[in-house]
């Protein structure tokens, strides 16, 4: 496995923000633009899918939630499982990133532009600055 790579990166990353002085004003996000199967294929991967998820981690990200809906049932009779462990995504990511955006500093009123599906899901679904942030 890579994830003791991975975290040793990320801790020397976080390390030198800090020394800067910069930590606070980093986010750092992890994500894929496809989701995986639940279930691995023949060569023991999986096939590309659609629900997936991402991660955050900064200064001021406000850690140790998971925030979203996981699905109950994951087999292939759950309500959000389709054939082969592909599940559907109940969160587009501009619902996501119209908070992350917001702490970047974009205005309200230009939230459309930078997440341009975001008018078509309920102002209730997105998740806020305040959500995923610490104060300042």
């Amino acid at each position: 496995t890579n994830l003791p790579l991975l975290d040793g990166a990320i801790a020397a990353f976080s390390n030198e923000m800090k020394s800067m002085g910069i930590w606070d004003g980093i986010t750092v996000i992890q994500m894929s633009d496809f989701g995986r199967t639940l279930p691995a294929n023949g060569g023991d991967g999986s096939d590309h899918a659609w629900g997936g998820n991402y991660m955050m981690m900064g200064g001021t990200v406000r850690g140790g939630q998971v925030l979203g809906t996981y699905p109950d049932v994951l087999t292939d009779d759950g309500p959000l499982i389709l054939q082969r462990g592909r599940v559907i995504p109940t969160t587009s990511w501009d619902v996501i990133f119209a908070g992350i955006a917001e702490w970047a500093g974009v205005p309200s009123a230009s939230l459309g532009y930078v997440c341009p599906n975001l008018d078509k899901f309920p102002e209730s679904s997105r998740f806020t600055m305040a959500q995923l942030f610490e104060t300042l």
